[in-house]
């Protein structure tokens, strides 16, 4: 799995040091906007052009990644953050740290099909989508859509994955949380539940069947 991604991780914490070492989270706002309209914020930050580097030197995509997926990535890269953190204070440690990450898997024999994330324990893999929507009416279609292509995504890996692998998919629709410059209290909540939801879902689903 790690030669098929585009990122690689052998723990959280190894995920959350690469976040720090190129300060990409630090300041980011998950902010309103289109992808390519918040992209010309960072389209010249050097880690933009670190990622699209690293990104196309892959060569197993079909173009060059834009600054837009960059800008879904980050987003991504933020709530994973968080999903972490709390996952850390709930697991014992030593499981923490054999939880292995996988950023933007491509899936074999699947015409470059990509998976957001792949989270790995053990015999316990975790699909992971994410889309970002503008408000609240937008959450339930979205959800239902990314669900129906991780069931997709999930047929196709259980085709070579070994049988005894069990595989599990989660779709994350957040909402924007900041219009510019002034936070969105609501849109903050309900991400940060969902945050607290996915990091019990690793952690009963994942860790805790596995244990």
């Amino acid at each position: 799995m790690k030669n098929n991604s585009f990122l690689y991780f052998e723990n959280p914490r190894d995920f959350v040091c690469f976040l720090m070492k190129f300060n990409i989270v630090n300041e980011w706002k998950i902010s309103s906007g289109t992808m390519n309209e918040r992209g010309d914020y960072i389209s010249n930050k050097w880690y933009c052009k670190h990622l699209k580097e690293k990104f196309n030197n892959k060569k197993f995509f079909r173009r060059s990644v834009s600054v837009g997926e960059i800008v879904s990535w980050i987003d991504s890269f933020s709530i994973m953050k968080r999903v972490f953190e709390n996952l850390s204070s709930n697991i014992e440690q030593e499981e923490f740290d054999q939880l292995e990450v996988c950023c933007e898997y491509v899936i074999q024999m699947s015409k470059l099909m990509r998976v957001d994330y792949l989270l790995i324990f053990n015999k316990t893999v975790l699909l992971l989508e994410f889309r970002l929507v503008n408000d609240f009416e937008k959450i339930k279609s979205t959800w239902t859509k990314k669900k129906t292509e991780l069931l997709i995504y999930k047929e196709l890996c259980e085709n070579y994955f070994d049988k005894e692998i069990k595989v599990l998919t989660f779709a994350f629709i957040s909402l924007y949380e900041y219009d510019r410059s002034i936070a969105n209290i609501a849109h903050i909540d309900y991400n940060n539940n969902q945050v607290t939801f996915l990091s019990e879902y690793i952690r009963r689903f994942m860790i805790k069947n596995n244990s």
